[in-house]
């Protein structure tokens, strides 16, 4: 009887460990990052802001758990289109204001998770109103 117990016990604590790896390696741990920049363009207004961010992806394409990824940006081309509000390489985010000149921005992001830097192209279109 009590040789049953601990082959039980011995089950269930192998068990409790190759899920809590599983876990781990499937949802917690970063595979790859993705660059979004919400929205896609700026406008000449003066007020037209975007949102670029860095999202560590987990082995299921989704946003890994409990994990942020910092990175370091550069703008590469057109820096006197626009204003930097915010940068914040702990998060993984830049904060752009368009000025009163239309053109194209160019923005090359390098990560600890990245083998090569990622390039994001924001036009910056005028203002027809």
């Amino acid at each position: 009887m009590n040789k049953r117990k601990i082959n039980i016990y011995s089950i269930v604590i192998i068990s409790f460990l190759i899920s809590g790896l599983l876990f781990y390696q499937y949802l917690i741990n970063i595979y790859e990052i993705t660059v979004t920049a919400e929205p896609k363009a700026l406008y000449t207004d003066n007020q037209s802001k975007v949102i670029v961010s860095v999202v560590p992806l987990n082995s299921f394409g989704w946003k890994a758990l409990f994990r942020i990824v910092t990175a370091d940006f550069e703008i590469v081309e057109g820096i006197s289109l626009v204003e930097i509000i915010k940068i914040d390489k702990q998060n993984g985010t830049l904060i752009l204001k368009a000025k009163s000149e239309s053109g194209k921005v160019v923005v090359q992001i390098k990560s600890e998770f990245s083998l090569l830097p990622t390039i994001v192209e924001i036009p910056v279109y005028p203002n027809y109103t």
